[in-house]
C-alpha cells in the first residue's frame, strides 16, 4: 500500500495513540516470528488500519505483552496482538514481495531483486496460508503494470484494479455475513489510495517526464482531482457507516476522516496539484 492510512495524532488521546502504536508493534512481532529479523521491511501503518478494521468487526481474544526488539532493545515496547496480527503480517509480506518483483521488472534495480529473494521463503509460507489474497495481489499488480506500461489514461480501470486488490485483502473469511461489506469497503479504500497517489505524484511526474494516468486522461486539473477524491471519500464513509465497528472506532475515525487526507491537505498548502 502507499502509507496514507495513518491516524491524525491530534485527534487521539494518549491512550488511543498508545493502542495504535501497540498494534503496530504486535504486527512487527508477528513479522519477526515469520523469520524477518527486520520486520519493518514489510511493515506500515496501513497494516494497522487493516488490523483495526478486522479486530473491530470480529473482536477476537486480545493478548498484551512487552518485548525488547531491535528498535526498542533496552526498555522494550508494549504490544497488543490477536489472530489478525499474523494475518496483517502475512499480507504485508505478500504485498512487499510482489512490489519488489514489480519494481525489479520495471527498473532492474538489484536492491529490489535482493529484497524479493530475502522475502521468498516468508512469502511462500504466507501465500500458502492465504492463496486467494495472494492471487488477487498478483493479478492486480500484473494488470496495473500492463495498464501503466501502455501509458493508459483509463484512470477508472487503474483505480478499480487496485480497489479489487484491497477488497480481497479486507475479506478475511469469504463465508462470513460481513464479507461483501468488507470487500466493498476495501475496494472503496483502494480506489481512493490509487487516485491520491497519482495526484500527489503529479507535479514530480510532469517535471521528470514520467507517466501519470492523470496526464494521459486529461484529468490533471485541481478541480477534477478535488471532486474525484471527495467522491471516493464519500464512498468510503458510506460503507464504513454500515460496518458494526465499536472497538477502535475513534482511531479508525481519525484515519478515515482526517489522516487519509492529511498529505493531500499539506500538498495544497505548498502548491496547486498539477502546476
Amino acid at each position: 500500500m502507499f502509507g496514507y492510512l495513518v491516524a491524525d495524532r491530534s485527534n487521539l488521546t494518549d491512550e488511543q495513540f498508545g493502542q495504535y502504536r501497540s498494534a503496530y508493534c504486535g504486527i512487527c512481532s508477528s513479522l519477526r516470528d515469520n523469520g524477518l529479523v527486520r520486520g519493518t521491511l514489510c511493515l506500515s501503518y496501513d497494516l494497522v488500519f487493516l488490523w483495526m478494521v478486522l479486530s473491530s468487526m470480529y473482536e477476537p481474544q486480545l493478548s498484551t505483552s512487552k518485548e525488547r526488539c531491535p528498535v526498542h532493545p533496552l526498555k522494550g515496547t508494549g504490544m497488543i496482538s490477536n489472530v489478525f496480527s499474523g494475518y496483517a503480517a502475512d499480507i504485508g509480506i505478500i504485498l512487499a514481495y510482489y512490489k519488489a518483483l514489480d519494481d525489479w521488472k520495471d527498473d532492474r534495480d538489484p536492491l529490489k531483486l535482493s529484497v524479493s529473494k530475502l522475502l521468498q521463503k516468508p512469502f511462500e509460507k504466507a501465500a500458502a496460508s492465504w492463496p486467494r489474497q495472494s492471487r488477487a495481489v498478483m493479478e492486480a499488480i500484473d494488470k496495473i503494470s500492463m495498464l501503466e506500461e501502455s501509458r493508459s489514461g483509463d484512470i477508472d480501470a487503474l483505480c478499480n484494479t487496485f480497489g479489487s486488490l484491497l477488497g480481497e485483502i479486507f475479506v478475511y473469511d469469504p463465508d462470513d455475513h460481513w464479507a461483501d461489506h468488507l470487500r466493498r469497503f476495501g475496494e472503496a479504500v483502494g480506489r481512493y489510495l490509487y487516485l491520491l497517489d497519482a495526484v500527489l505524484d503529479l507535479k514530480e511526474d510532469i517535471r521528470h517526464g514520467r507517466y501519470n494516468p492523470l496526464c494521459q486522461s486529461g484529468m490533471d486539473t485541481p478541480e477534477w482531482q478535488n471532486s474525484a477524491l471527495d467522491l471516493f471519500l464519500g464512498d468510503i464513509s458510506e460503507i464504513y457507516g454500515f460496518l458494526p465497528i465499536v472497538e477502535y472506532s475513534p482511531i479508525l475515525d481519525s484515519i478515515i476522516y482526517s489522516g487519509m487526507t492529511e498529505k493531500y491537505r499539506r500538498s495544497l498548502e505548498d502548491k496547486t496539484p498539477g502546476e
